[in-house]
């Protein structure tokens, strides 16, 4: 019997470590970084729908249109596929938003990996990579998950195995914070 339905967890991530190394021709900086997942995540669900995508949310400040990452995401994946099958999803956020823990590329590697099942794709992390890149630098390590270095926009992504144990407090301010400012 098909699956109709998922739910997964987006989880967030922290940088134990960043160096900006300076601009690229892209536009885009040099980073070396050391990726953190940690326990704190979104809830996401998908809907098989017949044709359409449609994004909903919880929090006010997150976009339900094509402008949404996860948005983008299905989209994406959809085209690469050449499907036509679509989606709904419902996305359940914990994460703090503009809060620098990476919550939209992470609900977005979770589309990607969820819709993968959903659509019975069976194309895996290695296949995605490419299109996780083309959402966003950080969307790639959302893939990979646990601990993991990450070169040039920090989409170039190395899991690091048992190498760092640590406690991290995480506190919000409750103002957004543009990565890109």
């Amino acid at each position: 019997r098909p699956v109709t339905a998922l739910r997964l967890r987006s989880f967030a991530k922290v940088n134990l470590g960043l160096e900006v190394l300076g601009t690229r021709a892209d536009g885009y900086h040099e980073l070396r970084t050391v990726f953190q997942a940690i326990s704190l995540h979104d809830d996401i669900e998908l809907r098989s729908h017949p044709d359409r995508i449609e994004v909903r949310c919880d929090h006010p400040a997150v976009p339900t249109d094509e402008t949404n990452l996860a948005h983008r995401a299905a989209e994406q994946l959809r085209r690469f596929a050449g499907i036509t099958k679509g989606v709904t999803i419902t996305i359940t956020k914990r994460i703090p938003v503009a809060g620098g823990l990476g919550g939209g590329s992470s609900n977005a590697a979770a589309v990607l990996v969820g819709l993968d099942r959903l659509w019975r794709l069976g194309l895996g992390p290695a296949r995605l990579h490419p299109l996780a890149r083309r959402l966003g630098a950080d969307v790639p390590f959302f893939l990979v998950g646990g601990t993991a270095l990450g070169l040039g926009r920090g989409d170039e992504i190395y899991p690091l195995l048992r190498q760092v144990q640590a406690s991290v407090v995480v506190v919000d301010p409750g103002r957004p914070l543009s990565t890109a400012a």
